[in-house]
This record gives structure tokens, C-alpha cells and sequence, in this order.
């Protein structure tokens, strides 16, 4: 029969109607899903151990509601000793003519150690909505919140809002998630814009720094050439021998930076030679109130001396330098 219609009064049982006749009545007003409204709509929580708590709600699935007054514990089984499983809990609506009924079930995934959730069963009669999914790790203890995946609300099990209406959280999730990506976009639009702005700024400033240190070294030399040029023989020779005694005069009051250093027996004589070849000899005498010292260049020649007397109390020293 391809064309139903109803309700009207039987006469001699010749206008019978069976529930689905009755629930079609339904069709196009509410479409299936979880009433958001009602109760805490089904959802799963964790309780202990392996027992878990499914909320009160009302659902129309399959031209058939299914209604849950009160907390409804289910336990489901223990752990496997090594492989993971996920288990789904469900609402199921066997319309087969042995059963003819709702309820809440667990539907048991396979052992694996790459769980994957279970196939649910929709057809020949019977349907099976998911509720939540639990991860059971193997070798656990109990069931923790974190180990259910809520899927109420979703596109496997949306919500019912009202006549006409379903709501999936997949919609609102995509809506949110695409306003996320646009926010994300936007503000790395303005960060690449940002940093290629500093970059350049950056890079403008090294020029700018490259270009004052070339300057500022080309005016120096410019001046350097010119006060070079502007020493005559004389001057430049005086220049180095100005140089030179400083260094003799640095030499004999702190002596020489490397070399060998050499000690007579009774420790008046102190002789060092450096990696240049220059000497520095140091003689203490009259009970080493006196100490001279005598620098000489790699082929013996007289650099400088210095002399210094130390009083007797030892409260004065009087200096004596000599540059040849």
C-alpha cells in the first residue's frame, strides 16, 4: 500500500492502526535526537571503578521515544590485561517483533592495540544511537571523565530544539573553528606585516650604521694621512724615540713581560733575557739598599739604567733613571 492515511473510527475492526502508524503522526515536526531540554539529556559520567552514571533525559529516535527519569548506573567490563578497547554506550531501538523496546546498552569494541570504535548496529529492525564513547586502556582500574568522549550533541547524536529543528555541535564547532582560522589569519596578516615593517626598519638601520662607521674611518684616515704627511723626518724619528723611552722606562720599572730569568747564588745578581734577545740585569749591593738595573738590546747595546737607594730604615726610596 502506497498511500496511508488516518485516524478515523473503526467499524467492525475495518480501521486498525499499529504504533508506527501512531509515531508517523510525528514525522516532519520532530526529527531524531536527544531533547536538549530535558533532564541532563543522557549524558555519561564516570562514578568508580568501572561503573558509570547515565543522566536523565528524553529522546525520539526511529519513530519511538525513549525517556530516562532517574540516574541510570551501568558498569561496564573490566580492563583487558593488554590491549586497549573502546566501548560505546548507546540508546537502542529494537523494533523486532520479540523484543518491541528501548533501552540503554554497552556495546563492546574490540581488543586491539589500535582501538577503534565499534560499528553500530542500523538495520533489519534494529538501531543503535550513540551516547558516548569509553576508552578502556588495558591494565586500568577504574574509568576516569577524561576516558569518555561525549557524542551528544554531535552529528551521530544531535539535539532535538524544538518542532522542526535539530542542532548538531559539528555545526557549531565548524562555525566556531572557522572564526578561529579567520582570527588566526587576520592576526598573522598583521604580524607578517609588523615584521617584514621591523625588518625593514632593521635593515635600514645597519645600512645607516655601515655607512657612519665607513664615513667616520674615512675621516680618520683622511686626518692621519694629514698629520703624517705634516711630520718631517726629524719629527717622525723624534715621535719614535719618544715611544722607544717610554718603553725602556716601563721596562726597567716593571721589567720585561717574558723570557728567562736567571739568579746568582747569594742573590745579588738578577738576570733576564726575553724571546727578543733584550737583558735586564738587576745588581743589589751595599746590603741591598741599592738595586741597579741595566737594560740591554739583542746585540748588547745600552738601553737604559735606572738606580734606586732604599734608606736604611726602609721608610724612602730615591729613583734614578737613565735613557740612552
Amino acid at each position: 500500500m502506497s498511500v496511508t492515511s488516518g485516524f478515523y473510527n473503526s467499524v467492525g475492526d475495518d480501521r486498525l492502526y499499529d504504533a508506527v502508524q501512531m509515531s508517523q503522526l510525528f514525522d516532519g515536526i520532530l526529527n531524531d535526537g536527544i531533547f536538549e531540554t530535558v533532564g541532563t539529556y543522557f549524558t555519561v559520567k564516570a562514578y568508580e571503578n568501572f561503573m558509570l552514571n547515565v543522566g536523565i533525559g528524553r529522546a525520539w529516535f526511529n519513530h519511538t521515544w525513549t525517556y530516562n527519569d532517574a540516574i541510570l548506573p551501568i558498569t561496564i567490563e573490566n580492563a583487558e590485561v593488554l590491549l586497549d578497547r573502546i566501548d560505546a554506550i548507546v540508546i537502542e531501538v529494537n523494533t523486532l517483533e520479540s523484543i518491541r523496546e528501548n533501552a540503554i546498552k554497552i556495546v563492546k569494541g574490540t581488543p586491539s592495540s589500535n582501538a577503534q570504535k565499534p560499528t553500530l548496529t542500523n538495520a533489519n529492525g534494529v538501531y543503535q544511537h550513540a551516547l558516548a564513547y569509553v576508552t578502556v586502556l588495558a591494565g586500568v582500574t577504574e574509568i576516569r571523565q577524561a576516558d569518555i568522549e561525549n557524542a551528544i550533541g554531535t552529528e551521530e547524536t544531535p539535539f532535538v530544539t524544538g518542532i522542526l529543528k535539530t542542532v548538531s555541535m559539528d555545526e557549531l564547532l565548524g562555525q566556531w573553528q572557522d572564526e578561529l582560522d579567520r582570527f588566526v589569519a587576520d592576526e598573522k596578516s598583521d604580524f607578517d606585516i609588523d615584521y617584514q615593517a621591523m625588518k625593514q626598519a632593521l635593515h635600514d638601520a645597519a645600512n645607516e650604521l655601515s655607512q657612519w662607521t665607513s664615513n667616520e674611518e674615512a675621516s680618520f684616515l683622511a686626518w692621519f694621512a694629514t698629520v703624517k704627511n705634516q711630520l718631517s723626518t726629524d719629527q717622525a724619528g723624534h715621535l719614535q724615540n719618544e715611544i722607544e723611552k717610554e718603553e725602556v722606562e716601563r721596562i726597567l720599572m716593571t721589567g720585561l713581560t717574558d723570557g728567562v730569568k736567571n739568579i746568582s747564588e747569594d742573590g745579588t745578581v738578577i738576570s733576564t733575557t726575553d724571546s727578543t734577545g733584550r737583558t735586564l740585569v738587576k745588581t743589589f749591593t751595599e746590603g741591598f739598599l741599592i738595586c741597579t738595573s741595566v737594560l740591554k738590546d739583542s746585540v748588547g747595546g745600552l738601553m737604559g739604567s735606572m738606580v734606586k737607594t732604599f734608606s736604611a730604615d726602609g721608610t724612602t726610596i730615591s729613583t734614578i733613571i737613565t735613557i740612552i
